[in-house]
């Protein structure tokens, strides 16, 4: 097993991850999807000078999937935060995610809650990803969950969600476990949308850095931003958008 860098992106090689004094994630979409460019270069500087105890990039780390752009992400990312980095595959990262970040999905175990990642950058979900998350939810009875995807489940603000036979697949999982599913959070569509689909409270951050390219229906926002996560010490929850500011 490789040693986690105390900082900077992380490989994963590990099915879970325990962690202690998390507080405050900065949650971030899409950084790269567009290319890497010094206009998504500037938006992703402003998110990671954030205050924080973890950032989380939820895919669409790249734009043509090379070993150069994952580098200079990684990079990039390193020279400016000094707290861990963990990411999602997106749909442009799908070949060579594995070799820079490890593990598709995976759980980081906190004190009062799970942040489970659940890999469906290709649109679909593997059934050991599925069963993973499934036996987490299982072991970890006394304690609630944040799920992080990248595609979301079914919207009507854009084009890319999850199609229903694949949500309902998901579904199947967290139904038996709907108290404890406090919010799902995703990329993929550029922009900031919050829903509810079938009970489950849905957040669209994809304002990582990419342009602003997709077509939204209201109320989706066309908007650079990132999510900011609170774990309360009582257990609770909260967020905020932090816009990221215009593009200049």
């Amino acid at each position: 097993m490789a040693q986690r860098k105390k900082a900077g992106c992380q490989y994963i090689d590990s099915p879970e991850i325990t962690l202690s004094g998390i507080r405050k994630i900065v949650l971030l979409g899409d950084p790269g999807c567009t290319r890497f460019s010094d206009d998504s270069q500037k938006v992703l500087g402003r998110i990671l000078g954030q205050e924080a105890d973890l950032f989380f990039m939820l895919g669409d780390l790249a734009f043509s999937d090379s070993e150069h752009e994952f580098n200079e992400l990684i990079n990039f990312c390193d020279s400016r935060v000094r707290v861990p980095v963990f990411a999602l595959r997106g749909n442009h990262d799908l070949s060579h995610y594995a070799k820079f970040f490890g593990r598709g999905s995976y759980a980081l175990v906190l004190e009062r809650a799970v942040c489970f990642f659940l890999d469906d950058a290709t649109g679909h979900f593997l059934r050991e990803d599925l069963d993973l998350l499934r036996e987490d939810l299982e072991k970890y009875k006394e304690k609630d969950f944040f799920l992080f995807m990248h595609i979301p489940p079914p919207t009507h603000v854009g084009r890319g969600g999850l199609r229903k036979e694949d949500w309902e697949k998901l579904k199947a999982v967290l139904d038996p476990c709907r108290d404890r599913i406090r919010h799902i959070f995703c990329g993929h569509i550029h922009g900031f949308h919050e829903y509810e689909i079938d009970g489950y409270p849905v957040t669209i951050t994809a304002g990582g850095g990419a342009a602003m390219i997709h077509e939204l229906e209201p109320p989706a926002r066309k908007l650079h931003h990132s999510v900011l996560l609170y774990l309360h010490p009582d257990g609770s929850s909260s967020a905020e958008i932090v816009s990221a500011g215009e593009v200049v």
